[in-house]
C-alpha cells in the first residue's frame, strides 16, 4: 500500500508529461518541449553535486568522535548564545529556501530578481508566515528530514531558473562596455542574474548545512542538560573552517558583484554610480572582497589568530566606513559641486537611458506651425478624412448594446487598425475592430453544467469593423461589418467614398469562430457527440461541430486518463459524448497560450484581432486545408517583449516598474479557429532575443518571413509606446547641465474625460510627416513642459512598412505659445454658443461626454478636435452629437467636422468681397 501511494505522484507526473508533450506536438515543437526538459534535468543534475558534497562533508562531520578531554567546547552564555544563534540561522535560511521554492513554482524567470531579505520580511510581517515560520521550528526537532526538504528545494529552484542560465550562457556580448567597470553590456543583460543567484544559492546552501550541524551537536539532550557542548574533535573544527572559508570566498564574490549592482542603482538624479560611488563605494568595496579572500585563506592555511583577527578588525572597519563616510562625503564633497562632479556621470546616464529605451533612434526636427487657412484643408486633405470620431470607450459601450445580442458574448477590447477600403486614396481607412467573444462567466447560473461549458458554449463568433470617422444618421455608430451568421451585415460607406465590395474583399468574414481569444476561457472539447453552439439566428440558436486542426487527441484510454488527471476531471472518463475526433483545447487564452510555448518573452499587451483574405503561414496542411473550407481569417497578433532591470546607468521606468531595459522583440500571430502560433523576431538586434533564438532554432522566425497581409496590420504597442514617452520626459536632454538643472523636463498633458481629469492617451493619426508624399498610419503624444499646460513637443511612432517603429519627435519652438489640450477645453467651454448648447444637454435625463481631444497637424498648422457624445443616464448608449474644432484661438461646433472647419475658417477668415473665405 505505502508503494502505491508512492507511485501516485509518479502517475500525476507522467499525465501532466504527456499532455505537454501532446500539446507541443499541434504546433510540431515537441523538440523545444524535449530541449526544455532536458535542460531543467542538466541544472537539476549540476544542483546535485554540491549537495552531495555537503551530505560528504556532513558525515564527515557526525563521523568524528566528540571527545570532553580534549579540543575546544563551549559553556555557559557562549553555548547559550551559539544555541539561540544556530537555531535562528536554521529557521532563517529554511524559510529562505522555501521562499525562493515558491518564487521558483510560481514565476521561475523572476528568480533572478530574488531579494531574501525582502521575502523574509513579508513572511514575518503577516499571520500565514508566522505559522509558516512556526512548523518549520517544529520541524527542527527532525532535522534529517528538515536537510531533505531543503535539499528537494533547492534543487527544484536550480532546475526551474533554467530560463536565467540558460540567457547567463548564450547571450551574446554586445562589443559596448559600460563606461566605469568596463563590463561589456551583455554581462548587465544576462550573465549578472545567473551568477549573483548561483552565488546566492551556494551561500543558502553552504549556510544550511553548516549551522544545522552545529545545531544538531548543540541541540544535543546532554549538552541541553549540561548546558555545554561537547567539545569538537580537531577534524571537526578543520572541517567548520573549510566551509567557512567556503562562505566567506563565496560571499566575496556577492561584495564583488555588488559594485556592478551600483552601476544600476539610482544615487540622487544620477541612475548608476555618481561621483560619490565611483571615488569611495567602488574603492571600499573591492578592498572588502580583498579582505573576504584573505579571511577565507587564513582559515584554510595555518597561521596566527591575531592575522585572523586583524583582517576581521579591517573588514568591519571598512564597512563602518562605508556607513559613516558615505554622507559625509556627500554632504562636505558632492553636494557643494554637484553639478560639476556628476557631470560625467549624468552624461551616461542620459545616454544609457535613451539606449535602453531606443530613444537614441529618435529623429528630431523643429516644426513652427502657423495659422490655419483653407489652403491647409487641401493639405491635410489625407489627415481630415481619417480623424477618430470615436473613442474606444463609447464605441464598446455602443456594441454591447447594439451588437453583442445575447448575455453570454461580450466585447472586450477596441483596436484600431488601418484597411486599404478606397481605392482611390492614397491612405487606408481607420476602422476600429471588436472581437465578440464568449463569455462563460456570464451564463446564467443554471446553465453553467459542465456540459455547457465544456462541450456546448465553446467559442465565440464573429467581429464588428466600424470607421473611426463617421457615424449613421442616428449618431451611433456606423458599421462596415456588424451582425452574426448569415444575418452578418457587410456594407460600404458612400460618404467615405468605400464600396461594398472592396470591405468584402479586404475585411473577409468567413465562418468567424473564435475558438481562442483574449478572455480566459476553460478547456473544450471538441468536436464530440453533442453539437456545439456557433451562433444564434433569430430565436433559434445555430449549431456546429468543430473541424479545425487544433488540440491534443483523446481518443485512446491512456490519453483520457492523463487528460484527467492533468485536469483534475473524473468526468472525463466515464461520459460517452467523446468520440474518436475529439480533441482537448487547452490554454485557450492566446497570452497564456504563447506564453506556456515561450515562457522567456514577456506578453503584456492586449492581442488585438485582424481578419485577412489570405494568411500565408507555414501551417500544416491539414491547417490549410481546414481554413479553406470554412474560410477562416481570423488571427490575434500579441506582443511579445525581452527586458531587463540591470542595464548599466539606465534609468528604472518607475518605482513600481524597476525595467532598465525593454524591447518589444516579438510579434506572435495566433489562429482564432486551429489555434496554431508563430514567432517573429521585430528586434534583430536585440542581444536577449539572439540568445533564445540560439537556444530554440527554428521556433521564432525573422520578421521578413511574416506574410504581408499580416505585416500591413501590425502596429507599435501603446504600452511601449507610453514606457518611451514616460522616459523622454526627461531624458529627451542631452545636456547634463540642463539635465541637472531640471528646467527642460516634460510631462504628459491633462484633459477632461467624463468628468474626469486625466492623462492625454496617445492616439491613431493617418497623416503626411514631413518629407513623405504618401499618408501614414501615425501612433502621436502630445507633451507639454513641467507644471505649464502648453505643447511643446509630440512623439509620433511610424506603423506603416519599412518605417515601422521609426520615432520622430517634433519639436515646437520655445518662444511661441502653443495651447495645450487642457488650455483648449478651457477655450471650449469659453466659448458662449457652445457652453450654452453643453448647459442645455447636461440636464436631468441626459449626460454628456466629451471625448479625447486631438492635437492633429493640418497642413502648415494645428487642429484641435474634440467628440461630443450624448447619453441617457438609464440606458447608457453614447451618441456622437457634435464635433468641437479650435485653431487654438476660436472655437467651432457642427454635427459634422467639415461642416465644423467650415465654421473655423468663417470665424478665422473674414470674407472678402465677393463673399468667400480667404
Amino acid at each position: 500500500m505505502r508503494r502505491l501511494l508512492l507511485l501516485l505522484p509518479l502517475v500525476v507526473v507522467a499525465a501532466r508529461m504527456q499532455i505537454e508533450w501532446l500539446w507541443f506536438d499541434q504546433f510540431a515543437w515537441t523538440d523545444v518541449l524535449l530541449k526544455r526538459w532536458l535542460l531543467q534535468l542538466l541544472f537539476a543534475g549540476l544542483a546535485t553535486l554540491p549537495l552531495l558534497a555537503a551530505r560528504a562533508w556532513s558525515r564527515q562531520f557526525r563521523q568524528q568522535t566528540l571527545s570532553t578531554s580534549q579540543g575546544m567546547s563551549l559553556t555557559g552564555w557562549s553555548y547559550g548564545f551559539m544555541l539561540l544563534l544556530t537555531a535562528g540561522v536554521v529557521l532563517i535560511s529554511a524559510l529562505l529556501t522555501l521562499d525562493l521554492l515558491a518564487l521558483a513554482i510560481r514565476d521561475p524567470f523572476q528568480l533572478g530578481e530574488w531579494q531574501p531579505l525582502l521575502g523574509l520580511y513579508d513572511r514575518f510581517s503577516s499571520a500565514t508566515g508566522v505559522v509558516q515560520a512556526g512548523v518549520v521550528g517544529l520541524a527542527m526537532a527532525w532535522p534529517r528530514w528538515l536537510a531533505r526538504i531543503v535539499a528537494g528545494s533547492l534543487v527544484v529552484a536550480v532546475s526551474r531558473a533554467w530560463g536565467i542560465w540558460t540567457l547567463a550562457l548564450w547571450i551574446p556580448d554586445e562589443f559596448t562596455k559600460d563606461p566605469l567597470l568596463g563590463a561589456d553590456l551583455s554581462f548587465g543583460l544576462g550573465r549578472f542574474a545567473g551568477l549573483h543567484l548561483a552565488l546566492e544559492l551556494l551561500l543558502l546552501g553552504a549556510v544550511f548545512t553548516l549551522v544545522l550541524e552545529l545545531w544538531r551537536v548543540l541541540a544535543g539532550s546532554k549538552a541541553i542538560s549540561d548546558w555545554a557542548s561537547p567539545a569538537f574533535a580537531p577534524r571537526q573544527i578543520q572541517l567548520i573552517r573549510s566551509l567557512s572559508a567556503l562562505l566567506l570566498l563565496g560571499a566575496a564574490g556577492l561584495v564583488w558583484l555588488s559594485r556592478h549592482q551600483l552601476l544600476w542603482t539610482q544615487h540622487g538624479l544620477v541612475a548608476g554610480a555618481g561621483w560619490l560611488q565611483a571615488h569611495l563605494t567602488l574603492p571600499l568595496r573591492g578592498f572588502a572582497t580583498l579582505l573576504l579572500v584573505l579571511m577565507a585563506f587564513a582559515l584554510l592555511l595555518p597561521c596566527r589568530r591575531r592575522l585572523r583577527r586583524g583582517f576581521a578588525l579591517a573588514l568591519a572597519s571598512l564597512v563602518a566606513l562605508e556607513i559613516v563616510a558615505t554622507p559625509l562625503t556627500r554632504w562636505l564633497v558632492v553636494r557643494p559641486q554637484e553639478r560639476d562632479l556628476q557631470e560625467r556621470y549624468l552624461a551616461q546616464a542620459i545616454q544609457a537611458t535613451q539606449r535602453g529605451f531606443q530613444l537614441d533612434q529618435i529623429k528630431s526636427r523643429v516644426v513652427d506651425p502657423q495659422r490655419l487657412s483653407a489652403a491647409d484643408r487641401e493639405k491635410g486633405a489625407s489627415t481630415l478624412e481619417n480623424v477618430r470620431l470615436w473613442d474606444s470607450g463609447p464605441l464598446l459601450e455602443a456594441n454591447r448594446q447594439l451588437q453583442q445580442l445575447r448575455v453570454y458574448y461580450r466585447f472586450s477590447n477596441a483596436a484600431v487598425d488601418r484597411y486599404p477600403l478606397n481605392q482611390d486614396s492614397d491612405s487606408a481607412q481607420q476602422v476600429i475592430l471588436s472581437a465578440r467573444e464568449l463569455d462563460q462567466s456570464a451564463l446564467p447560473r443554471r446553465s453553467k453544467t459542465w456540459q455547457n461549458r465544456h462541450f456546448i458554449f465553446t467559442h465565440g463568433y464573429g467581429f464588428t469593423v466600424s470607421p473611426v470617422n463617421d457615424r449613421s444618421s442616428d449618431g451611433l455608430p456606423s458599421y462596415f461589418v456588424k451582425g452574426l451568421g448569415p444575418e452578418t451585415l457587410i456594407q460600404g460607406n458612400p460618404a467615405l467614398g468605400i464600396e461594398r465590395s472592396e470591405v468584402q474583399k479586404e475585411i473577409p468574414v468567413g465562418d468567424a469562430a473564435l475558438y481562442f481569444g483574449m478572455l480566459p476561457s476553460p478547456y473544450a472539447i471538441a468536436p464530440t457527440q453533442i453539437k456545439e453552439f456557433d451562433y444564434p439566428e433569430g430565436d433559434i440558436n445555430k449549431m456546429t461541430h468543430y473541424q479545425g486542426s487544433g488540440g491534443l487527441p483523446i481518443e485512446s484510454w491512456l490519453q483520457k486518463w492523463a487528460a484527467a488527471i492533468y485536469l483534475r476531471e473524473p468526468r472525463l472518463l466515464i461520459t460517452k459524448a467523446i468520440n474518436a475526433d475529439s480533441k482537448l483545447l487547452i490554454r485557450r487564452d492566446v497570452r497564456s497560450r504563447v506564453k506556456a510555448i515561450a515562457p522567456f518573452i514577456d506578453f503584456r499587451s492586449e492581442p488585438y484581432l485582424i481578419s485577412i483574405p489570405n494568411a500565408e503561414q507555414d501551417t500544416s496542411t491539414t491547417t490549410n486545408v481546414t481554413a479553406d473550407q470554412r474560410q477562416q481569417h481570423q488571427y490575434w497578433v500579441v506582443e511579445g517583449y525581452t527586458h531587463s532591470t540591470t542595464l548599466a546607468y539606465s534609468a528604472a521606468v518607475s518605482p513600481e516598474d524597476s525595467d532598465r531595459y525593454l524591447r518589444n522583440s516579438v510579434k506572435a500571430i495566433v489562429d482564432a479557429y486551429n489555434g496554431s502560433v508563430q514567432f517573429f523576431i521585430s528586434e534583430p538586434d536585440d542581444p536577449i532575443i539572439k540568445a533564445w533564438a540560439h537556444t530554440f532554432p527554428g521556433l521564432i522566425d525573422p520578421m521578413e518571413e511574416m506574410p504581408k497581409l499580416i505585416r500591413d496590420h501590425l502596429r507599435v504597442p501603446e504600452e511601449f509606446f507610453n514606457v518611451q514617452v514616460n522616459q523622454l520626459k526627461r531624458y529627451h536632454v542631452k545636456d547634463p547641465q540642463i539635465f541637472y538643472s531640471g528646467d527642460d523636463v516634460w510631462e504628459v498633458p491633462s484633459e477632461i474625460y467624463g468628468g474626469r481629469k486625466v492623462d492625454v492617451e496617445p492616439y491613431h493619426i493617418t497623416a503626411q510627416l514631413q518629407g513623405n508624399d504618401n499618408s501614414e498610419f501615425l501612433l502621436l503624444q502630445p507633451l507639454t513642459p513641467l507644471a505649464r499646460p502648453n505643447l511643446t513637443a509630440w512623439l509620433v511612432a511610424r506603423n506603416d512598412g519599412d518605417h515601422y517603429g521609426e520615432l520622430e519627435l517634433i519639436d515646437f519652438p520655445k518662444d511661441k505659445n502653443i495651447l495645450g489640450p487642457e488650455q483648449v477645453q478651457a477655450l471650449i467651454h469659453q466659448d458662449p454658443d457652445v457652453s450654452e448648447q453643453f448647459g442645455l444637454w447636461d440636464q436631468e435625463d441626459l449626460e454628456l461626454l466629451q471625448g479625447n481631444l486631438l492635437v492633429l497637424p493640418v497642413g502648415s498648422g494645428l487642429l484641435y478636435v474634440e467628440p461630443v457624445y450624448l447619453r441617457t443616464r438609464k440606458v447608457g448608449l453614447p451618441s456622437l452629437a457634435r464635433i468641437v474644432v479650435s485653431d487654438g484661438r476660436l472655437v467651432a461646433m457642427d454635427q459634422d467636422l467639415n461642416l465644423a472647419w467650415d465654421q473655423l475658417m468663417k470665424k478665422t477668415h473674414p470674407y472678402d468681397g465677393q463673399g468667400t473665405a480667404e
